[in-house]
Order: C-alpha cells, then structure tokens, then sequence
C-alpha cells in the first residue's frame, strides 16, 4: 500500500500548471505575476515596500550581465528577497558585512560561469557555488536572486513556491536550501523552458528557466489566496508514485 503525502491545494494548482505544455496557459500565469505581488503585499506590514523592491528587482536596470555588482545592490536584492518570506534582519545583516571588493570578485567568477552559456547546464550551479562560498550571509536560495536577473536562462530564482511546484518537496517546513535541491529544481525548470520555447514559432522564444519560476510562483500565489478566500484549507492526499509528471518531470517529493 502507497503512503500518502498530504499536499496544499496550492501545491496540486502549481504542479499541474507544470505539466501543461498549453502555452496561453503559462502565458496567463506569468501575466499574472503582477496580480500575485499584490496579494502577497496584502499580507505584510509595509505592502507599499515590497511592491516598490519588487518592481526594482524586476527593472530591467537592476543588474545586468554587463555590469558589476556592488555591496548596495547584493544588500538590496537581499532585502528583496526577504521581504517576500520571512524577514531576518541577522542575514541581511551578514550580506551588508561583505566587503566591496569581496562582492565585487564573487560576482565576476559566478558571470564567467554564465556568460554565453543557454540551455540546460551546469553553468548555472557552478555560478550560484560562486557566490554562496564566498560571501557571507548568501545561500544557494539568495544566490539565485542575485544571478536571475542577468542570466535568466541558466538560473531561476529558487521560491518557495516554485520548489514545491517542481514536486521537490511536500510542504515549505521540509524544504533545504542547499545545493542539491537548487540543482534539482534548476533542471526542472529550464527542461521545462526548452519544451515551452519548442512549441513556439522561431524568434517568439521567450521562455527562460526564471520565467518558468516566476510562472509557477504566481500560480502558487493566487492559489493560496483562493484557498483562504473559500474560507478554509483542505489539504489533498495523494500517492507520491503517481505524481508523475505528463511532461516526463520526475517527482522527488520526500515522504513523511
């Protein structure tokens, strides 16, 4: 008999956005990016800080492949990231402690990993090692952040959201920050970018691995706000065997 691992509804929203190969679909998530961000503001103390460090991350002037990346930008992307999670002050504390020079160097050997690289590689997890073992207080998940905006095609930011999605895990409190889960889902998510640009015509091939992520975030997003909307959460069983993806994704949800 099949254990059963208990999934938010969320979860099952978000996974089978995953399997779909229906462009409009993912095309109506990703638009919807927008509409999650003011859900999630909703929620927190200051709703008007985290739209406004969202939209700057988001701004095609917040880091680029040709520019550096100095001590007040890696604190800000930081601020950004925890004011979408949970905020611990002490982390981006450790982030603000880094060196400009130290910052400076990490970023330069994680872009010469990156740099004309597309596709599904391992460029993206060396890049992300880069960073993560050489500046204090950024992790794998932050280290992503850093590295998306750049190089979206080889790295996706590492959400919450978007982990449980990729059927990493069963739920947030079992998720680890490490680098085998980052390499896990960045497979996941730029397999899944390829199959989504093949079914376009050429020169309409947008889809990158951090827009795969951010589609599935939002999908998660307003999920979990419909959830709470119908007044109550119904956690949904299912066999973790027959999680399978129609897509070929194979699942790694860890059973209790």
């Amino acid at each position: 008999m099949h254990k059963r691992t208990v999934l938010h509804p969320a979860v099952y929203a978000a996974m089978a956005l995953l399997d779909s190969q229906d462009a409009t679909r993912w095309s109506v998530a990703f638009d919807a990016c927008g509409t999650a961000i003011q859900h999630l503001a909703a929620q927190k103390r200051d709703p008007d800080k985290l739209i406004a460090l969202d939209r700057w991350f988001y701004s095609p002037v917040s880091v680029g492949q040709k520019s550096t990346l100095d001590k007040a930008t890696l604190t800000k992307i930081v601020e950004w990231k925890l004011s979408r999670g949970t905020f611990r002050p002490g982390l981006l504390q450790k982030a603000a402690s880094n060196s400009e020079g130290a910052v400076k160097e990490a970023y330069e050997s994680a872009k010469a990993a990156l740099v004309d690289r597309e596709g599904v590689d391992d460029a993206g997890v060396k890049a992300v090692k880069a960073l993560e073992k050489s500046l204090a207080g950024i992790g794998p998940a932050t280290a992503t952040a850093v590295l998306c905006r750049a190089f979206p095609q080889s790295v996706a930011f590492m959400s919450d959201e978007a982990i449980l999605a990729c059927g990493l895990f069963a739920k947030a409190g079992d998720i680890k920050y490490d680098m085998k889960t980052f390499t896990r889902f960045n497979e996941v998510v730029q397999s899944k970018a390829q199959l989504l640009n093949q079914a376009l015509p050429r020169g309409k091939q947008t889809w990158t691995a951090d827009a795969v992520g951010r589609a599935l975030w939002a999908e998660w997003t307003l999920g979990n706000a419909a959830t709470k909307n119908q007044g109550g959460l119904q956690l949904k069983k299912s066999p973790a065997s027959k999680l399978a993806a129609a897509s070929g994704v194979r699942r790694t949800i860890k059973k209790p």
